[in-house]
C-alpha cells in the first residue's frame, strides 16, 4: 500500500468508530505507549490495530458485547501484553472484561515480530 492508501484506509477505520474524537485520543495514547515501550509495529499490525480500537469504540459508545472468551486461550500471551492492552481498555466505558485479552494479542504479536518469533 502507498502511505497515502494507508492513510486513507486508517482515516476510513478511525470514522467508523462512531467517535471521531475518542478513537483518535485512544489511538494517539497506544502510539505513544507503543513508543515508550519500544514495541514497533509493522504497517499491517498498525492497520489491523486501528481497525481494532475502532471496533472497540464503536462497541464503548453504542453498547456492542463481543461473546464470552476462553481466558485459557491467551495463557501464552504476556502479563506486560494484558497489561498493555487493560491501560487501552481503560480508556473506554462500558467494555467487558475479555476485550483486553482480544486487544492484547495485537502487542504480543508485534513484540514477537520484533524478537524474531514470527
Amino acid at each position: 500500500m502507498s502511505a497515502a492508501e494507508v492513510e486513507a484506509k486508517i482515516t476510513e477505520l478511525i470514522e467508523r468508530s462512531g467517535d471521531v474524537p475518542t478513537c483518535t485520543h485512544v489511538l494517539l495514547f497506544v502510539q505513544h505507549m507503543l513508543k515508550k515501550e519500544c514495541i514497533p509495529m509493522t504497517e499491517t499490525q498498525w492497520i489491523s490495530l486501528v481497525s481494532h480500537i475502532s471496533f472497540m469504540v464503536h462497541r464503548s459508545v453504542h453498547g456492542g458485547r463481543i461473546p464470552t472468551i476462553d481466558k485459557a486461550m491467551f495463557d501464552e500471551v504476556s502479563r506486560h501484553s494484558i497489561n498493555l492492552a487493560e491501560s487501552v481498555c481503560h480508556l473506554l466505558p462500558c467494555l467487558q472484561e475479555d476485550e483486553k485479552y482480544l486487544l492484547s494479542i495485537h502487542f504480543e504479536s508485534a513484540k514477537r515480530t520484533n524478537e524474531g518469533g514470527n
